[in-house]
């Protein structure tokens, strides 16, 4: 099995997707990061040495809310100025746990870095998408106000990135619609299982995703949250 890397903008049921690989026999890592209500399945290695890089960017603070292209440009150059070391001993000590699955938002960013010391024939990509009127409820549940318009046109160019990057290095890609693994299982797992010549069933997804399936993830009740929330915070600004 080729290594994975799997390519988000955030909030996109990436977890549960990297979780599900996990289950396939992917390795995380030896330790991963985990937030206040789940497990992120990011190996916490490699968000340390992105948070890094990102600092040496100046985007460590704006990369989850303002897209700039010129950002992945500069990351690519920081091959020819910066300690390898780090970041060599990270890929190699990866190397020795293949196969290995890497996801962190981050990387959308820092990927023009990590690919020119990976073996491209080495790994393939995974892109979890998600709709947008399902991400920008789960955005404001986790009090990120923003409004739709912004929600789709953030996650619209951070999308047309990863795309221009999976074809630039003529990269093998897997498409999950984070929606359709949910409201579609079987059909979705087939594909999956297709893709990247894996055997997952539905049993492995239950064991990784703790909500009914066949319906949408954010209901009514989530939906009405999040517009409480929405509105109360437009009205706070307006003073």
């Amino acid at each position: 099995m080729k290594n994975i890397i799997v390519l988000t903008s955030g909030l996109s049921g990436s977890s549960v997707v990297t979780n599900l690989l996990c289950r396939a026999g992917y390795w995380p890592g030896d330790s991963t990061c985990k937030k206040s209500d789940y497990n992120t399945h990011e190996n916490s290695r490699l968000v340390v040495l992105n948070e890094q890089l990102l600092q040496l960017l100046n985007y460590d603070q704006e990369y989850s809310s303002a897209v700039k292209p010129n950002k992945l440009v500069q990351a690519a150059e920081l091959i020819n100025t910066i300690d390898l070391m780090p970041f060599k001993t990270f890929v190699a000590e990866c190397d020795k746990a293949t196969p290995w699955v890497w996801k962190d938002p981050r990387l959308w960013v820092t990927m023009p870095f990590w690919i020119q010391l990976l073996a491209e024939d080495g790994f393939q990509v995974v892109f979890v998408d998600r709709s947008i009127s399902q991400r920008w409820i789960s955005e404001l549940l986790r009090r990120n106000i923003q409004t739709i318009k912004y929600c789709a046109t953030y996650n619209s160019e951070i999308k047309g990135l990863i795309k221009q990057f999976v074809e630039k290095h003529q990269l093998s890609c897997c498409d999950v619609l984070f929606d359709d693994l949910i409201e579609h299982p079987e059909n979705t797992l087939v594909l999956i299982n297709r893709s990247l010549d894996l055997t997952l069933e539905l049993s492995d997804l239950k064991a990784v995703y703790n909500k009914p399936l066949y319906k949408r993830a954010r209901g009514l009740g989530d939906f009405l949250c999040s517009m409480l929330i929405y509105f109360k915070n437009y009205r706070i600004r307006l003073k």
